[in-house]
């Protein structure tokens, strides 16, 4: 039988130029989350603002990988 397993995750985000930067465990390089596509029109971010995958994205990313 495996021994118990506990796994604790730790994330820092931080709000810069109206996107979301997730700091999570060791690494110190950030995800940045923002908007895209038709989401990024409902929104109403910036229109020069750049297309940055958004929360969702990633988790179908993960989900369909």
């Amino acid at each position: 039988m495996a021994d118990d397993f506990l796994y604790i995750s730790h994330s820092t985000i931080e709000m810069k130029n109206g996107r979301r930067h997730a700091y999570m465990g060791d690494d110190h390089v950030p995800v940045i989350y923002g908007v895209q596509g038709a989401l990024k029109e409902r929104s109403h971010a910036p229109v020069d603002a750049p297309p940055i995958a958004i929360t969702l994205d990633h988790i179908v990313a993960v989900v369909g990988g």
